[in-house]
């Protein structure tokens, strides 16, 4: 008796694991980007090399106090103006916070820049504060007009509304956001390196020379957020119309969002040369030429007097 075995037939080949990036874009701005869409906008790169900003590290600058105190204090216009800007130096923190809390945060390139710009403003600021009260361990340089009550409201605003209306309406224009924040830092930036730039002229020995080299510290930062503020305002008009609107919620003359006491009297001996007041006016006019409805100017350098040469 014959017995016939049956023979197993071969098996399936299993099919071929699906190319995960076959449905990647080959073509348009979002070529190359497997989770990218339209509703997503493009990693902004400017021409700025943050790598080596970062690499190449910052420390304290060295304040020869002796000097200092040899030389004398100087006059009381000039340590109004020296102390305004001290504190706006030091509001770095508060500005960066007001930026890492949106979606500002989630710019790689910004929050890297961000990491050592904080840095560089705390020695900046300490630098500035070391020519106006030595290397006290605690004392600060002081506003020498008091707070009126606008000043006071304006505190408790930021400290108390602020805070619960900034995520509304930053959550509303999402990465758009950050157009307005880099076009924030951009004036701020650019009138800190002109208003010390105006100083240092002023200024004679061991004050001079420490306000012009805290001037030319802000050049990289006026670089990166002029180079990050005009790429995207340009880029859509959606970003363009945020940056607008940041900019009409506060000046950028007030560190953290609230006007230092001595503002408006240091502006008057800042921009006491009628070049001196221009340069302040263009370091506005670079970003707000590119914002849709007409160019407006800082409501503080409103208030200075025209002069004539």
């Amino acid at each position: 008796m014959s017995v016939e075995l049956e023979t197993a037939a071969p098996a399936a080949p299993a099919p071929p694991t699906a190319d995960p990036h076959a449905a990647m874009p080959t073509t348009g701005p979002y070529a190359g980007h497997l989770h990218f869409d339209g509703t997503v906008a493009p990693v902004l790169r400017t021409e700025v090399d943050v790598a080596a900003y970062v690499r190449r590290g910052t420390g304290r600058l060295p304040v020869d106090t002796g000097a200092l105190a040899e030389a004398g204090s100087p006059a009381a216009p000039l340590r109004l103006a020296l102390g305004m800007l001290q504190r706006l130096e030091a509001s770095a923190l508060a500005e960066s916070r007001t930026m890492l809390a949106t979606a500002t945060g989630n710019e790689a390139r910004i929050t890297a820049f961000l990491a050592t710009w904080l840095v560089d403003r705390f020695w900046q600021s300490r630098a500035l504060r070391d020519v106006l009260t030595g290397d006290h361990p605690v004392q600060r340089p002081q506003p020498v007009h008091r707070p009126g009550p606008v000043h006071t409201l304006r505190r408790l605003h930021v400290d108390r509304v602020q805070p619960l209306l900034s995520p509304l309406w930053t959550g509303l224009a999402g990465e758009a956001v950050a157009a307005g924040h880099m076009a924030r830092m951009a004036i701020q930036e650019a009138s800190l390196h002109t208003a010390l730039t105006a100083l240092g002229e002023r200024l004679d020995g061991e004050a001079g020379r420490v306000a012009r080299e805290v001037a030319g510290r802000h050049e990289a930062a006026v670089e990166f957020f002029t180079a990050e503020a005009i790429a995207r305002v340009t880029r859509s008009r959606r970003e363009a119309v945020t940056a607008r609107a940041v900019l009409a919620a506060g000046s950028p003359l007030e560190g953290g969002h609230l006007p230092d006491p001595d503002l408006r009297p240091a502006l008057a001996v800042l921009a006491a040369e009628p070049r001196h007041r221009a340069a302040l006016l263009r370091a506005r006019y670079e970003i707000t030429r590119l914002l849709p409805g007409p160019v407006t100017s800082d409501p503080h350098l409103r208030s200075l007097p025209r002069t004539e040469e």
